[in-house]
Parts: structure tokens; C-alpha cells; sequence
């Protein structure tokens, strides 16, 4: 289904005609590796039929102006008090999902309303993003003309029990702890920080946030390892009833239904007279979601889940009794620890393609904190089941001591910025994806397999480490990252950073630490905020907790808002040189400022000028732009190279 998505309409119909001649010549030998090649070749014919009968027809509404009814399916909140919306609507007879952003009329889940759409196509940086989630389109409410709410139907029951779930929870479990077990529990991550978003992802625990099978099998083994032995047809019918009701508990995202899936398909097996396998079960539900859900495959966090599954379930599992051979009879005592450290470490090598493509690197503290964090996230789900379903407050003071720990944690490893292991270079998923396929071999092959395929995963594993150590060290560069009302440019050399922020700052802390992260720079030689406001001195803080900050340069409010950091204030209008190269702020209508590197903030309404080398401008819309003008929202990976040298840093009056 990747294929037939990225690989374009040439190289999807030679691995298509690859796929049927094997299938006929596996049926013909009457080969049960049919199967795979059948799998194969459906999931190109779905991925494409789901592309040219769905995906096209709907795209070709951006652009327009519709007048239709449609149901809030989500509402997020966006930074100054402003709304995000998922809704669905009909377009020529197809039910598409619709992104309205910063619209100003106040919807909630399940509303219906009749409006006026001006619709186009999602911003290119989040098209991915948008399509793993159903949604082809963005727009503007233009006109609103009608709302009511539907408070009834199966639906509605559903949103109201999650809510009162929810509300439980929140209102018994406060502080970190509380976010935190919104999110690990019920997938709930909206309320997050960035500081902690950003911790969970240096240590390798941002997968906990994603309910997935293992918060399924903790409760499981709980609720069914209570009944006796000779209770086996209460534990099937409990078992079954489980897995419709963890959908509603932990919502129905894929990663929640792939594990749904597999949890009925364990459950029936014994019904059947049928051992119940992994590997069969996790291939089952994925072909059954990827059918009737095509889109899913582009789903970040459905892939990692199916491959974390493969990783720990089929894979480590295997791994371990191989390794569990080799122990002497004296280290026998120690199997249980060596499987549960295989496990998690077959996990991250197995997900570690998708992590290096997706996030530009992988934590090399993962499956150690993935071990710290069973145990706090087994009581967790043992004890937040029943909070959510009773709403009985002492059932939430074992939650909470577990979030509290899980927190500190989290906290603690994730201030680690060098455990992060950044792998940008283009062949990196491939070495990555290489160390994947060793592990499989190791797992199914024999004893001298085994060796063979361990001693050939170290030669992916250094050339990565060497690659990305020169990549790094080679690195100078600009890169950058805003949103429609401020921006920052990032300056990378070596493993250090200098950013320059253009308008207010707010909200840019998670982007300049991200982009951070994923090009290896570990810490903030200097920043520059010559026009921050309240907001950008938050941020700056916010920033503070995630990275280290040498120096800050700003305006007389942030030295006097942030008294405890090594704040200079700078009087107005000034500029950054780095190395001989000047940096400058200004609003789309400034024509005047001069500088090699000019970054406006603000949104064009004339035809634009400029007297900058690079004039950067952030839109979600294409425009027509002069020569020296750059839209970066446009392509994240936009960047302007520097001459390699010692940076040194002044600020221009």
C-alpha cells in the first residue's frame, strides 16, 4: 500500500506484475507463501482504487466555494484561545474530512451545521499528517448559517461516556501526573506541554501516548488472571466483551482497533479449536483495517504500533529463547530479565525505520525507560478502568503516585538532549530498516543464523553512528521554523544553535526544539528576540526548560520578565551578525530593511519588495513571490547553506 502510494504509476505496476506472477506460480505449486504475495497484491489494488475513486475526486474541490451541512467530528484549541475543527461533509456524494482552522465561531463534537465553505488544499508540510487522518481538505467557514446539536444516537452515548471517563480522571489526578495520565491512559495528549512532549520524545517514551496493545494486554491479564483455571468460558466471554468496551475506554484511533482486532482473534481461537498466534493475528487486523480504511497505512502511529507488536511479540520473543540458550546452567536464574531487555530492545530496532523517517533519529534510551515505565504504566491501567467507569476517588491515588513516577521519570531521562541520536542523512531509514530485517532473520533462523545476521547488524549500526557524526560536524546552515504570525531562523554548526526570532515568538518553542533535535544540536549558543512580547518571554522560557540557553538577547520587557536568565537588553531596530552574515525583522510592508537574511512576520497584502538576500515568508498558500522571496511554511525542509567556519556571534545596533 506504501508502494502504491510513494512509488508512482511506473514502479507500482512492475511490483503489481511481480506480485500476480508469484501468486499464480505459488498456486500453482500449491505454496502457502501464496498468501503473502495475494496480501501483496491487494494492498496495491486497494491503495489504488482508494487514490483514484476517492482520494482525486474530493481533492478536486480545493479552490472552491461549497455550501453544505457538516458534524464536528473533533475540536482542538490552538494557542490564543483559538479553534482547530476535523468535520465531515458530502462532496459529490463522498463523505470527506475537512481541517477548519482559527475559525471563529464556537462548534462542539457532534454539532451539525449548515455553512459556506471556502475550501483548499492542506498545507504541504502537514499533507502527510492529514491524509493518516482522513483528511484531504482544509477551509474557512465563511458564512455560518445554521447549528444544532445531536445529542442522541449510539455516537453521542459513546462521546459521553469517554467524557465522563475523562472528567474523572482530570478532576482526581492534578499537575504533571494528570496530563500525563490522560495521555498515556486514554490517549488523551492535547493537554500536554511542549516540555514534556518533547522529554518523551528524547527518552523513547512519546509511544506510551498512543493506547496501543499493551495497554489492552495489562488490563487483560489483570481482569482474566483473576478468574481460576477452570473458569475458561467466562474468561472467553469477558474477553470478548473487553474488547469492544477498551475501544470506548481508550478510544478508536488505529492503533486502539488494530489491538481490538487482535485481541477478538485471541479470543475466538480457543472457541475454534485454533492455537492463537501473533504473527497471523497482527496480519489479520492489519489487512482487515487497511482494507476498509486505506488511508491508515500513512499513519505514523498505526505503524509503529504494527511494527512494535512484530518487534517484541514476534521477533523478541524468539530473540530471547535463543539467548536464554546460550546463559550457563548458574545464569539460568536470569532468562526473565534477559527476555524482558530483548523484548524492548526488538521493539525500538524494529520501529527504528519509522522513527528515523518520521522523526529524523531514534532515542538510544528507549527501551531501557520503556522497562522503567511498565510497571508504573501496569498499576495505572489496573487502577484508571475502574476510576473512569466508577468515578470512586480513592481508586485514583495508586494512578496518581504512578504518574507522579512516571513524570519524574520521564523528566529526569528526557533532559538528556545527547541520548537523542539524530540520523537526518537520506540513507538512514534504509540502514535503520536494514537492522529490522537482521533481527526478523536472527529470530527465525537457526543457531548459526542467529551469529551470522548479530554480527552483520554492528556494520548498519557504525556506518550510521559514523554518518551522522560527520553529517553534524560538516553541518552550517539555516533552517527555519514559524507559523503565520512569527517565525525563527535556527543556525546550526556542529552541535551548537544560534536563533533569531522575528515578531512575538509565541508558540515557537516546540518547533526550534524540534528542529533542533532532529539536525543534532544540543544546545542554544545565543538567542536573539529583538520584538518579543509577554508571550515570546514565556516561550523563551518554555525553551529554557527543553534545551540549554547560553545567552539571550531581547527588549527590555523580556530582561525584565526573565531576571533569572542571562538576558541583554537591545535597544530597538537591531540586527544579528553570524559569521558576516546579518539577520533582520520587519512587517510585509517594511521595504526598507536591509539585511542579508530578512525575516517578515505578518501576512502580505501588496505585491511584495525587498532589499534582502533572502526575504522569508511564512503561508500556508502558495503565492506568486519575487526572486529573493522564500515561502518556508511551504517546505520544511527549506534551508540556506553557510561557509563552514567559527561562528561568531554580534548584535548590529
Amino acid at each position: 500500500m506504501l508502494t502504491a502510494y510513494f512509488g508512482g504509476g511506473l514502479f507500482c505496476g512492475i511490483v503489481f506484475a511481480a506480485a500476480a506472477v508469484v501468486v499464480v506460480y505459488c498456486a500453482v505449486k500449491r505454496s502457502r507463501t501464496a498468501i503473502c504475495a495475494a496480501g501483496l497484491l491487494w494492498g496495491i489494488v486497494v491503495m489504488s482504487l482508494h487514490l483514484e475513486l476517492y482520494c482525486k475526486p474530493i481533492t478536486a474541490f480545493g479552490g472552491s466555494t461549497v455550501q453544505a451541512e457538516l458534524v464536528v467530528n473533533e475540536v482542538t484549541m490552538q494557542s490564543g484561545g483559538s479553534r482547530s475543527y476535523i468535520v465531515e461533509m458530502n462532496l459529490s456524494g463522498r463523505k470527506a474530512k475537512v481541517e477548519i482552522e482559527n475559525d471563529r465561531s464556537r462548534l462542539e463534537v457532534g454539532d451539525i451545521a449548515s455553512a459556506i465553505v471556502e475550501l483548499d488544499m492542506p498545507d504541504s508540510d502537514n499533507m502527510l499528517q492529514n491524509l493518516a487522518d482522513g483528511v484531504l481538505l482544509s477551509g474557512e467557514i465563511a458564512e455560518l448559517m445554521g447549528v444544532t446539536t445531536n445529542d442522541t444516537g449510539i455516537y453521542a452515548f459513546i462521546r459521553g461516556l469517554r467524557s465522563r471517563m475523562i472528567e474523572a480522571i482530570s478532576g482526581n489526578i492534578f499537575g504533571s501526573g494528570g496530563d500525563l495520565s490522560l495521555a498515556m491512559l486514554l490517549g488523551e495528549d492535547s493537554a500536554l506541554s511542549p516540555v514534556l512532549r518533547e522529554k518523551l520524545k528524547i527518552c523513547g517514551a512519546a509511544h506510551y501516548t498512543a493506547v496501543s496493545g499493551s495497554h489492552f494486554a495489562m488490563f487483560a491479564a489483570v481482569l482474566i488472571g483473576v478468574l481460576p483455571e477452570k473458569r475458561k468460558n467466562a474468561k472467553q466471554v469477558i474477553s470478548l466483551m473487553f474488547s469492544p468496551a477498551a475501544v470506548v475506554f481508550f478510544g478508536a484511533s488505529p492503533s486502539v482497533l488494530r489491538a481490538s482486532v487482535m485481541f477478538l482473534l485471541y479470543s475466538l481461537a480457543p472457541l475454534f479449536y485454533r492455537k492463537a498466534d501473533t504473527l497471523n493475528s497482527l496480519c489479520i487486523a492489519v489487512a482487515l483495517i487497511c482494507t476498509f480504511s486505506p488511508g491508515t497505512i500513512l499513519d505514523t502511529g498505526f505503524i509503529m504500533s504494527v511494527l512494535g507488536v512484530f518487534g517484541a511479540g514476534v521477533v523478541g520473543t524468539e530473540v530471547s529463547k535463543k539467548l536464554c540458550t546460550l546463559l550457563p546452567d548458574k545464569a539460568k536464574k536470569l532468562s526473565p530479565a534477559v527476555t524482558a531487555v530483548t523484548v524492548s530492545v526488538c521493539a525500538v530496532i524494529c520501529t527504528s525505520p519509522v522513527s528515523v523517517f518520521a522523526f529524523k533519529g531514534v532515542s538510544m534510551l528507549g527501551a531501557f525507560v520503556s522497562l522503567l515505565l511498565m510497571p508504573l504504566m501496569m498499576v495505572s491501567v489496573m487502577f484508571a478502568v475502574p476510576l473512569g467507569l466508577t468515578g470512586f476517588s480513592l481508586l485514583a491515588l495508586p494512578v496518581d503516585l504512578a504518574m507522579r513516577a512516571a513524570a519524574a521519570v520521564i523528566g529526569f531521562f528526557g533532559s538528556f538532549r545527547g541520548a537523542w541520536l539524530t540520523l537526518d542523512f537520506r540513507t538512514a531509514w534504509i540502514f535503520a530498516a536494514v537492522c529490522a530485517v537482521l533481527a526478523a532473520v536472527a529470530a527465525f533462523g537457526d543457531m548459526k543464523v542467529f551469529a551470522f545476521s548479530g554480527k552483520c547488524m554492528l556494520v548498519p549500526i557504525m556506518l550510521s553512528l559514523m554518518i551522522s557524526r560527520w553529517v553534524i560536524c560538516d553541518r552550517s546552515e539555516v533552517r527555519f521554523v514559524g507559523n503565520y504570525s512569527t517565525s525563527a531562523a535556527v543556525v546550526f554548526e556542529d552541535n551548537e544553535a544560534v536563533v533569531f526570532i522575528s515578531g512575538s515568538g509565541k508558540g515557537l518553542a516546540a518547533g526550534i526544539s524540534r528542529t533542533m533535535r532532529e539536525h543534532g544540536a544540543q544546545k542554544i549558543a545565543c538567542l536573539a528576540a529583538f520584538d518579543a512580547d509577554y508571550g515570546g518571554a514565556l516561550m523563551i522560557r518554555e525553551l529554557s526548560e527543553m534545551t540549554d540557553i547560553d545567552t539571550v538577547y531581547s527588549n527590555t520587557l523580556v530582561h525584565d520578565l526573565l531576571g533569572e536568565m542571562n538576558v541583554h537588553a537591545v535597544a530597538d531596530g537591531a540586527k544579528l551578525s553570524i559569521s558576516g552574515v546579518t539577520f533582520a525583522a520587519a512587517k510585509p510592508s517594511d521595504k526598507e530593511t536591509a539585511a542579508d537574511i530578512v525575516m517578515y512576520s505578518g501576512r502580505l497584502s501588496k505585491e511584495p519588495e525587498s532589499l534582502a538576500r533572502y526575504a522569508i515568508y511564512f503561508s500556508g498558500t502558495a503565492k506568486d513571490l519575487p526572486e529573493n522571496w522564500y515561502n518556508a511554511r511551504l517546505d520544511r525542509d527549506f534551508r540556506i547553506p553557510l561557509e563552514k567556519g567559527t561562528k561568531f556571534v554580534s548584535v548590529i545596533l
